[in-house]
């Protein structure tokens, strides 16, 4: 191999190790696994309703689990959601004004959300599909929808928020809050889903204080 040829493929090898390198850290939103569709519960005693469960999967652009990487739940383009100023839970970090939630991934680049929340009531509807947002590390990664079965944000989830959803069918607009199935539509499907989330009792409670 001449010298000119071995510094040659020195150099390149050089250089995939630096875009390995460049690559490794960053989040990809291609590569990392998210919910299409989050929903906010309440919660019974203290307990969040498991019905808004969902895991976020943080992955870099060499497809690397990141750890320790910092996810957001984001609703400030949702403006008839809030947040529950106390999501119930130690590890998440609540900043009302900025309407977010936060908390950290695992070695597996893994974590682990309940959101507690609400909406505004009947008529108010506002945001339609796509209104929530998921950063990694400030990186953009997805744009779920957001529902919420505790439409008018009191008194956990009843009559009101019943009538409220009724509002929202009836309107025309695909209102993001009342899609329950994520099929970007709001129909009978949905209408059974809140039915059974009323019917659990596990979301008796709204927020104790709300993040509007």
């Amino acid at each position: 191999m001449t010298g000119l040829v071995r510094k040659a493929t020195l150099l390149t090898a050089a250089g995939l190790l630096a875009a390995t390198a460049a690559m490794a850290g960053v989040p990809s939103a291609g590569n990392s696994t998210t919910p299409a569709c989050i929903t906010l519960v309440g919660n019974t005693g203290g307990v969040p309703d498991a019905l808004g469960t969902f895991t976020v999967t943080v992955r870099d652009l060499a497809n690397n689990p990141l750890n320790g990487a910092s996810v957001v739940i984001d609703l400030v383009n949702a403006t008839d959601l809030a947040l529950c100023d106390d999501q119930l839970d130690g590890a998440a970090l609540v900043n009302c004004i900025a309407k977010t939630t936060r908390k950290f991934t695992d070695a597996l680049g893994q974590v682990t959300f309940t959101v507690l929340g609400g909406s505004n009531g009947g008529g108010n509807a506002t945001t339609l599909l796509g209104g929530g947002r998921i950063y990694a590390n400030g990186t953009l990664i997805a744009s779920p929808t957001v529902s919420a079965i505790d439409l008018d944000g009191a008194s956990g989830v009843g009559a009101n928020d019943l009538s409220a959803w009724l509002g929202d069918f009836g309107s025309g607009f695909a209102f993001g809050r009342s899609d329950y199935d994520c099929s970007g539509d709001i129909g009978a499907n949905d209408l059974s889903l809140w039915l059974g989330a009323f019917g659990s009792g596990a979301s008796a409670a709204s927020c104790a204080v709300s993040c509007f």
